[in-house]
């Protein structure tokens, strides 16, 4: 209003001027004709200024947004999205940002992931190597000693064979990820199948094998992912485990879930390192790993299955004193 009632005063003065200038005389009613069509091009003007300078100030923040897009697709993925402006151009910052964090995690866990492969299928094939520049060097070797040097290529090429395993069916679950094969299975049998299966390898280390179902169980589970994850655990405490020890699995069920627990008397795992242990290829002694032929991916592919059966898993451990392994999955399956 004060802005208006400047630009009259100042018409008031200028218009008798001009009409003098130009030579024409203005009755008053033309005057104010031709003031009121000055204020309203100037107004115009200035009305159309106005709006052109607030689109350029709304949409600025929207064009650095688009240009930092611009930069994700060529792939490169800034650490921060600054668009300090107002309320909602924030609040499209922070869940851009927040997908780029993730984003970021998900590019350094792949990397990560490739690194390890390389260095896990390269380790086998340096061992083989050794072993046969190490017979080409040698002059009239003993059948004794071609025998000792194929059985330890034989052990290198099963463990060649299960690192390949393990990362086929950790990609086959990633890439299936909610793809699975639900029916009514019997927990009961699956797990007493597991057992048998893995009783000759407890009693080649004189491991016993308890079992303990408190009641029946049907629930709706994928039989071929569970069967797995469940064998991992139990193979686990089995490999782990001193000689002379013992493997407890124990089933029970409510109204909602049911609860498989694997107990072992084996060396345990450090505190410490009980929040790494379902990491992919994270071992807790790579010693003793190799030397059982672990691959480092069994707990990590147990839990991804476990999660996929909208479940959970907790782990419990001593060092030196036993690991325990508990596992809670619904008996009803929801997507």
């Amino acid at each position: 209003m004060f802005a208006r009632l400047i630009i009259i005063v100042f018409l008031t003065g200028f218009v008798p001027i001009l009409s003098m200038f130009i030579g024409i005389k203005l009755s008053k009613g033309d005057y104010a004709n031709e003031v009121s069509s000055i204020i309203f091009i100037i107004s115009f003007i200035l009305l159309l200024v106005t709006s052109i300078l607030i689109a350029i100030w709304f949409t600025y923040p929207f064009k650095r947004l688009a240009t930092t897009i611009e930069t994700m697709g060529e792939g490169n993925f800034p650490k921060e999205i600054d668009l300090n402006g107002y309320i909602e151009t924030e609040d499209i910052a922070d869940a851009f940002e927040s997908l780029l964090a993730k984003i970021n995690k998900l590019d350094e866990s792949r990397s990560e992931f490739v690194s390890n492969v390389s260095h896990e299928l390269k380790t086998p094939l340096t061992g083989m190597k050794l072993i046969a520049d190490s017979l080409l060097m040698e002059e009239n070797v003993p059948n004794e000693t071609y025998r000792e040097f194929f059985k330890d290529m034989s052990t290198e090429i099963d463990r060649e064979n299960k690192i390949i395993n393990d990362l086929l069916t950790l990609v086959r679950i990633d890439k299936t990820n909610r793809e699975m094969n639900i029916s009514e299975v019997n927990i009961n049998e699956i797990i007493e199948l597991i057992m048998k299966r893995v009783r000759p390898i407890a009693n080649k280390k004189d491991v016993e094998l308890i079992l303990e179902s408190f009641r029946p169980v049907i629930a709706e589970v994928d039989e071929t992912k569970l069967t797995l994850a469940i064998s991992n655990l139990i193979e686990n405490g089995i490999k782990y485990n001193k000689d002379g020890g013992y493997v407890r699995v124990s089933l029970n069920a409510d109204h909602k879930f049911f609860y498989i627990k694997v107990v072992d008397s084996g060396i345990g795992i450090p505190e410490n390192k009980l929040e790494y242990i379902f990491d992919r290829f994270y071992r807790v002694d790579k010693a003793r790993t190799r030397e059982t032929g672990g691959t480092g991916l069994g707990l990590s592919i147990t839990k991804n299955i476990i999660m996929l059966h909208n479940g959970a898993i907790k782990v419990f451990s001593t060092e030196g004193d036993g690991t325990t392994f508990t596992v809670r999955i619904p008996l009803t399956y929801s997507r």
